[in-house]
């Protein structure tokens, strides 16, 4: 007796091992297109800043404006209040509020980051990752707009720049990967679910006043430093934050976001591989 082969059903074991391997290649072939059409999700960033800023006569100056009255008002209370040196609370305040305008800035645009675009992931043809690119070269955009405040508060307080600042490669660069990794997560989350992001903006806020940001490490260190230690957004803070001022940043903030980069670009990954093919039909 001859059993023709598509009688035999599958090992359900080999099934899933296909099906798993389909879904890695895949989220794979995603990244590596996102990659290769770096100029697409840069010039569109671009685009999305020139949008918003159409018929400007500043344009994208108004954040950096923006970003110096807020320094400059906010120095002034807050030094005063702290007892604190101007000349030395200025340039943390300014960097501080900058690099935390730059992290708040992608994980709130990284919930909308897919329904945003809508229209485009309907029509296919371009890999998910790279919506998520563009996000955060936009933003990456406005954070060179802010930093042009650091120069005039150098200037100001008679700071020179020292050879601290070369240690701005490695920290932003893992700033940036963890934002990537952490908005493969928020992006599809808040695409499922529509409430997210009202959380994400109200812990934000938390975090905000959580972080050495208007007040200095020091403060919350002598009784709440668990809290600073296990506080991401600190190291994130701390790794740019440090070298803008001429000093070096702990080693203890590179493990810690070296190990977040590790263990959350792991979850992150098997995320955006399982659940990659569904946003389209969330949105």
């Amino acid at each position: 007796m001859t059993i023709h082969p598509s009688a035999v059903s599958e090992h359900p074991e080999a099934v899933n091992t296909r099906q798993t391997d389909s879904l890695t290649s895949l989220g794979i072939q995603d990244l590596v297109e996102s990659l290769s059409q770096w100029r697409l999700w840069s010039m569109l960033g671009w685009l999305d800043i020139r949008q918003r800023y159409r018929r400007s006569m500043l344009g994208a100056f108004w954040i950096t404006i923006s970003m110096a009255v807020m320094v400059v008002a906010l120095g002034t209370l807050y030094s005063s209040l702290f007892k604190i040196d101007i000349r030395e609370f200025i340039p943390f305040l300014a960097s501080g509020l900058i690099i935390w305008g730059f992290l708040a800035g992608v994980i709130g645009d990284a919930t909308g980051v897919f329904t945003s675009a809508d229209g485009i992931i309907k029509q296919g043809g371009i890999p998910l990752s790279l919506h998520v690119m563009r996000m955060i070269w936009r933003n990456v955009i406005i954070l060179g707009h802010n930093l042009t405040v650091i120069p005039f508060v150098y200037l100001w307080f008679g700071i020179m720049p020292t050879w601290h600042l070369v240690l701005l490669v490695p920290g932003f660069l893992l700033v940036v990967l963890n934002l990537f990794w952490l908005t493969l997560i928020i992006g599809p989350m808040c695409t499922r679910f529509r409430d997210l992001p009202q959380v994400i903006t109200n812990m934000l806020q938390i975090f905000f006043f959580m972080s050495p940001i208007i007040y200095q490490p020091h403060l919350l260190a002598e009784r709440y430093g668990l809290f600073l230690d296990l506080n991401p957004f600190y190291h994130m803070i701390e790794v740019i934050r440090a070298p803008l001022l001429g000093t070096a940043p702990l080693l203890e903030n590179y493990l810690v976001l070296l190990g977040l980069l590790l263990v959350g670009g792991t979850v992150s990954w098997l995320f955006f591989r399982r659940f990659r093919s569904r946003i389209a039909y969330w949105l």
